[in-house]
């Protein structure tokens, strides 16, 4: 299409100026623009693009749209041209620095990235599209480390709640009766898309007497996989819908299981899990960390993806599917064939990857230089959509010439339509797998092709999911240990070209033959763990109802991470009590994210029994009444509290002795000396946690005094000097000695 300018004639006299007409002209051009890209038609839409900024003045929707299109197909340069115009004209409006930080990661820039979510995320704390891109650009970045991803996705978690106003209950769990289990999907990625073509072959296998199955569709794009998927279920176009629509029409539906695909990817609806609109809510396969939600009762893996330890890094219980994580089905025009090894006719080897390019980082060019270096004469062929962008280009062709490698052995190719990429696997003899994100739908289709990956799996989830399908094959031993094992395994495949026509003959066959491409089984195994988690809810739920009403609670104040926090008192551990765990720190998944200083979440003399471990050492003196004054508040009249914390008495007796720095015991956390004892343990507060220092201390008699002049009226307590800790139990009502004695046996250590 061509783009005229068109006169707008006035009264002026001075003949018209010209200008476009935006609101006709410049959003047919921008159609017109965005046909000739999908078309593949990359210089039409470049030409158009520019007339369109040519005119468009001082629109700053004009920059954000043309900027918008450039970024998808892969023009980063003149995309980022486009929203630093919009930046200019308007530096108050945010939106172009929300590209910018799209577009930074995308570049694998990923210091910028971070700086720049870091100014949305101060000025803009509430928009959805802001958080969730920015926990998703973590996942690429290798500087980030999983405490911090998993701190992030717990902030998010309690902000999503907060805009709800509170935590919503679970539903009311149905019986089966011998009826399907309701489960529904949520997605905006029903489409040709990697969660669609995932998916589509286990709609199309669920079996109708166990499941029946909905689809909540979220998306605007509509295809062939949309299609098939619309033919397996109930279907619901749901884009229209805001959270509150959306979350009724699920309640109408009467589901027992709702499982989210996107978790904080593109066009997610997650904030709909938090208003509870099914008694069990699942996460799985659109997203490869911790969705940062306690209302979630699982996240969907595999032994492969979620090696024991790996818990820690997520609030949602892991669930290990016993046949992968996902199946894969290749599409329709997937060539039938698979050729021999280009390098059995060229005589050199070509490795490549055809990854996302945020993927790539500078320890990703180091081990792919070296592996480069040690194959004489070898090539790389990288492929994504924007190495339509010279300036990348020159990036990683330099990249690689720092590193001793001529850039004329990477060759750089752009987007193509995807009949045609699959084609171009018959140029690539080995694939190598970027890290810490690794492929997943690509790894899956060069396997397919017959193109042997080369994988490094480490502690994150996205970081395993090609050592998840080789495992599933039987090929593990091409997932290396460590950086030197990457390099050696693919410098070995590389030199031994009888394996790699052994493997390009064969990988098709074993892909076929195992769990990654059994449709149906996979389904089956999928409908085996629903069925299951649906029925261990059902039970933990009827239990906890029946033991609500005769249960006392515990307020565990400071209680840390369920797994690495301080074990409750044995009293404590019976169905007799509940646990209500309060913590400042998100990453520990409290269920009352606070302090001890503010626990105005908990209502007046609504629990029985308050536990503080190591806790009241950290607040400052003047800070103390306000503490034990919240105890009081919150504890039954009967109630009590349980207090431990470091006994100074016991550490000075080592530092009389000049022994400060030298080991007093050995805590899960390291040995701990003195020093720590008096100050804190210094790994912690050398995490950026202040609240870690210590900033009082206490002797036995000490803390006895200081519990009774704060209303606590009857005190027992006693030192464990092997251990350098104090133990005090306090009552809010006046008890008897013989009484006080009995509580101080059953809650104190032996």
């Amino acid at each position: 299409m061509k783009v005229e300018e068109q006169k707008s004639k006035n009264n002026r006299g001075d003949g018209g100026c010209c200008v476009f007409d935006f609101d006709m002209i410049g959003m047919a051009a921008l159609r017109a623009a965005q046909t000739h890209a999908q078309s593949a038609r990359f210089s039409e839409m470049l030409t158009v693009c520019q007339h369109i900024l040519s005119a468009a003045g001082d629109n700053i929707g004009i920059f954000l749209d043309v900027g918008a299109l450039l970024l998808k197909f892969g023009y980063l340069s003149l995309a980022r041209e486009c929203f630093e115009r919009a930046c200019r004209l308007a530096p108050t409006d945010l939106r172009p620095v929300i590209n910018l930080a799209n577009l930074a990661r995308d570049a694998g820039e990923y210091a910028t990235s971070r700086e720049l979510f870091a100014v949305l995320l101060a000025q803009l704390p509430n928009v959805p599209v802001i958080r969730a891109n920015a926990l998703l650009s973590l996942e690429y970045d290798p500087e980030v480390s999983d405490f911090n991803r998993l701190t992030q996705a717990c902030s998010w978690g309690e902000w999503a709640i907060r805009q709800v106003g509170s935590p919503r209950s679970r539903p009311p769990i149905r019986s089966l009766g011998g009826c399907p289990l309701r489960i529904g999907y949520v997605s905006s990625d029903f489409c040709q898309h990697t969660v669609g073509l995932f998916v589509k072959d286990v709609f199309k296998n669920h079996d109708s007497s166990r499941v029946a199955v909905f689809a909540y569709n979220a998306g605007q794009v509509k295809d062939w996989v949309t299609e098939e998927i619309r033919g397996a279920c109930e279907f619901r176009d749901v884009a229209a819908l805001d959270d509150t629509a959306l979350a009724n029409l699920i309640r109408q539906d009467e589901l027992d299981i709702l499982i989210d695909l996107s978790g904080h990817t593109a066009g997610s609806r997650l904030t709909v899990f938090v208003q509870r609109p099914a008694p069990v809510q699942v996460s799985w396969l659109g997203y490869f960390a911790t969705t940062g939600l306690s209302c979630m009762d699982a996240v969907l893996l595999d032994e492969w993806h979620a090696p024991p330890g790996i818990d820690v890094q997520f609030v949602e219980p892991i669930v290990r599917l016993p046949a992968g994580r996902l199946c894969y089905q290749p599409v329709p025009w997937a060539p039938a064939e698979v050729g021999l090894p280009p390098c059995l006719k060229t005589g050199k080897v070509t490795f490549g990857c055809f990854n996302n390019s945020a993927k790539l980082n500078n320890r990703v060019f180091d081990l792919w230089a070296q592996i480069l270096a040690g194959v004489p004469e070898s090539r790389l062929v990288l492929k994504w959509r924007t190495f339509h962008d010279d300036a990348l280009c020159r990036s990683i062709g330099n990249a690689f010439a720092v590193r001793g490698i001529a850039p004329e052995r990477i060759d750089l190719r752009g987007p193509s339509f995807h009949a045609d990429l699959l084609k171009e696997y018959a140029d690539i003899d080995i694939a190598l797998d970027p890290f810490p994100f690794t492929g997943g739908l690509t790894s899956c289709e060069a396997l397919w092709m017959g193109v042997p990956i080369v994988t490094w799996p480490q502690s994150r989830v996205v970081s395993r999911q090609t050592f998840a399908f080789l495992s599933c094959m039987g090929l593990s031993e091409l997932a290396a240990r460590n950086a030197e094992e990457y390099v050696a395994i693919a410098v070995t495949l590389a030199l031994n070209p009888a394996r790699l026509k052994i493997l390009r003959a064969t990988l098709r066959g074993k892909m076929r033959a195992s769990s990654l491409c059994d449709a149906s089984g996979f389904t089956r195994g999928l409908e085996d763990a629903l069925l299951a988690l649906f029925e261990r809810v059902t039970q933990n739920s009827a239990t906890e109802g029946a033991n609500l009403l005769n249960q006392k609670i515990l307020l565990n104040v400071g209680a840390g991470h369920p797994r690495s926090g301080a074990m409750i008192p044995q009293a404590f551990q019976t169905s007799e009590w509940k646990e209500l765990r309060l913590d400042i720190d998100p990453v520990s998944t409290p269920d009352i994210l606070g302090s001890m200083l503010d626990i105005s979440a908990v209502g007046d003399a609504s629990v029985d029994a308050i536990y503080s471990s190591h806790n009241i050492e950290h607040l400052y003196p003047n800070e103390i009444s306000i503490a034990l004054k919240e105890f009081q508040r919150v504890l039954k009249p009967e109630g009590f509290v349980v207090i431990t914390c470091p006994d100074l008495q016991a550490a000075a007796q080592m530092i009389a002795d000049d022994r400060l720095m030298e080991v007093a015991y050995t805590s899960p956390a390291g040995p701990v000396t003195p020093f720590d004892i008096v100050y804190s343990h210094r790994l912690f507060t050398g995490r950026d946690k202040p609240y870690m220092a210590h900033h009082s201390g206490f002797t036995l008699q000490v803390l006895i005094s200081t519990l009774k002049s704060n209303g606590f009226v009857s005190a027992a307590g006693k030192r464990q000097p092997a251990a350098f800790d104090l133990w005090v139990v306090a009552t809010k009502s006046p008890m008897a000695e013989d009484e006080l004695c009995e509580l101080a046996g059953k809650m104190l250590p032996r």
